[in-house]
C-alpha cells in the first residue's frame, strides 16, 4: 500500500481528456498553484501537442503507449489519459 498523494489537473487537447498529476509533496505544485488560471493547462496543451502532434488521430492504446514513453522514470509529474469515451 501506497501512501503517495497527487494534485490533478484537468486538461482537453484536441478533443481528447488529460489529466497532469503532481506529486502533492512536491515543491513543484507549489509554483504550478501560484500560476495564473489557465497558465498550467496551456503549458500541458502545448506540451501534449508537441510531444504526440494531434492527440485525436490516435487511438487510445496509441496515446497510452507515447505517455507511457513520456512518463517513463517520472517522480514529481506525469500526464495521463482522463475519460475519454
Amino acid at each position: 500500500m501506497t501512501n503517495t498523494t497527487y494534485t490533478d489537473f484537468p486538461f482537453t487537447v484536441n478533443g481528447v481528456n488529460f489529466i497532469s498529476r503532481v506529486y502533492s509533496h512536491s515543491e513543484l505544485l507549489s509554483r504550478i498553484l501560484s500560476l495564473p488560471e489557465g497558465v498550467f493547462a496551456q503549458l500541458n496543451q502545448e506540451a501534449v501537442s508537441e510531444i504526440v502532434g494531434d492527440p485525436s488521430i490516435l487511438t487510445l492504446a496509441e496515446l497510452q503507449d507515447e505517455l507511457n514513453r513520456v512518463n517513463e522514470g517520472g517522480s514529481h509529474a506525469f500526464i495521463l489519459l482522463g475519460e475519454n469515451a
